[in-house]
């Protein structure tokens, strides 16, 4: 129960999880648009609902008529009325904004989805996990407004300056799938008779003039000191492989092989409660204090930051923790980050210990993966969700981490660069945090150069 203190909440809810359940008991305190929204098709919605403290939350939504729907949301939490009207001041500065009633807002807005719908996709994630909770269900007891959406009916893909070549050809291929050839427009604003197909305008300004044959020698000469080059080099050997990996894919493949991994890494997960068996206990066990919880999740962070104090930390922690298995994990991230040569040996070891503990299959089946066994002789191939994490309707993030980890190894093992790129595109999808992406990011990189260099010597 809520409890009032110096007239601020104090929940006992997460905020994700206070406005799935109970963001609709609280009354609207307004609603915002920008003034161009009808002619733009593009718009920047926000819905405020207040607190019995008089403070605001509001969820913001950037929803495309004209095809993608709601393409981002976010949320400001309990703030006072003043941080509000800030906020609000802001974005007027940008663009005129002015209020409207609740239910032009929750028209605009699922008019948008429904549209989109129609064509394959999918609102933004937080959307659909947070931010959709914060308007009333989509009943009949909201007053209907029609909404205009498309070009004439039909849906009109806008580029954005954010939508890479990759994203874009996913796109447009999406269309042309389910709103068929011809039955939709593309825009370039940048660039009007851009062919949404044609990848020789990839980063032409780097490239303009060279052949596919020039770029290539250029990537193999460049590739030879990869650990040498300038910060400028870098940079270029980054576009110098985005640009020949384009000419290489296959569109309607990476897009096939999207809509898969988004299936299958389209994981519910849950930051906030931390699962007895991410510390490898099944849950009634035993009990785990929350104060070791904590610590486990402290050292798992401080691992990535220095592994010294990390390591003294975890041998404080072991002392503290009465042979709880996580200790094991956390210890096995540590001599993975410092590249230790014991990593493979304790790996080995704690996974015959400890069999049923998710992490520690996890890592398991990627080192079995990475050091080439035959992914058929591997128990848990082709590693779904529910192998590792039976009976969990959602995991934490640190082992929808890892358990991506493997699924990008085992895509570099299966060799099809169509399922490579459509890996790194597919990420987009998930709330991942800035080192997550990095890391992840920075393998499938490595993945596609070793990928260029095998095809291109050949």
């Amino acid at each position: 129960m809520a409890k009032k203190n110096g007239g601020k909440i104090i929940q006992m809810l997460s905020p994700d999880n206070y406005i799935r359940k109970k963001a609709r008991t609280l009354p609207i305190y307004e609603c915002t648009v920008n003034e161009d929204w009808e002619d733009s098709q593009m718009v920047q919605l926000s819905v405020a609902r207040q607190h019995t403290n008089g403070n605001i939350t509001v969820c913001f939504y950037l929803v495309d008529l004209m095809c993608l729907g709601v393409k981002d949301t976010h949320y400001m939490f309990n703030i006072p009325v003043t941080e509000y009207r800030e906020q609000i001041e802001q974005m007027n500065e940008k663009m005129s904004v002015f209020p409207i009633s609740y239910e032009l807002a929750h028209n605009i807005v699922f008019a948008g989805t429904e549209f989109a719908d129609e064509y394959g996709f999918n609102p933004h994630k937080d959307f659909t996990s947070i931010t959709r909770f914060m308007l009333e269900e989509d009943t009949e007891d909201i007053e209907l407004i029609e909404i205009e959406c498309g070009m004439d009916g039909k849906p009109a893909y806008v580029r954005s300056p954010f939508d890479d070549n990759s994203k874009m050809q996913r796109i447009v291929a999406q269309l042309e799938k389910t709103a068929g050839p011809g039955n939709y427009t593309f825009i370039d604003e940048d660039d009007p008779d851009d062919d949404p197909y044609d990848d020789n305008d990839l980063d032409e300004d780097e490239f303009e003039g060279m052949t596919f044959d020039e770029k290539s020698k250029l990537f193999l000469n460049l590739s030879k000191r990869i650990e040498k080059l300038t910060d400028e080099e870098d940079e270029l050997f980054a576009l110098l492989v985005n640009s020949l990996i384009h000419k290489l894919i296959d569109v309607a493949l990476q897009n096939k092989f999207y809509d898969e991994l988004y299936g299958e890494l389209n994981i519910e997960t849950d930051d906030h409660d931390i699962p007895d068996q991410l510390l490898g206990i099944r849950p009634g066990d035993k009990v785990i204090p929350d104060n070791l919880k904590d610590r486990f999740i402290n050292i798992y962070h401080l691992n990535g930051e220095n592994t010294k104090e990390a390591a003294k930390e975890l041998k404080l922690f072991e002392k503290e923790s009465n042979g709880l298995p996580g200790v094991y994990l956390l210890e096995l991230l540590n001599l993975q980050m410092a590249e230790s040569r014991k990593y493979p040996k304790k790996l080995k070891e704690y996974a015959l210990k400890y069999p049923d503990y998710p992490l520690i299959r996890v890592l398991w089946a990627t080192e079995l993966v990475t050091t080439g066994k035959d992914l058929q002789k591997i128990a848990e191939y082709p590693f779904k969700m529910e192998t590792f994490f039976p009976d969990r309707a959602n995991i934490h993030p640190i082992e929808r981490f890892y358990f991506f980890i493997l699924h990008v190894f085992v895509s570099a093992r299966e060799n099809d660069l169509n399922k490579i790129e459509a890996f790194y595109s597919v990420l987009d999808e998930f709330d991942l945090t800035e080192t997550e992406e990095e890391v992840l990011n920075t393998i499938i990189f490595m993945i596609k150069v070793n990928y260029l260099l095998t095809h291109l010597k050949q």
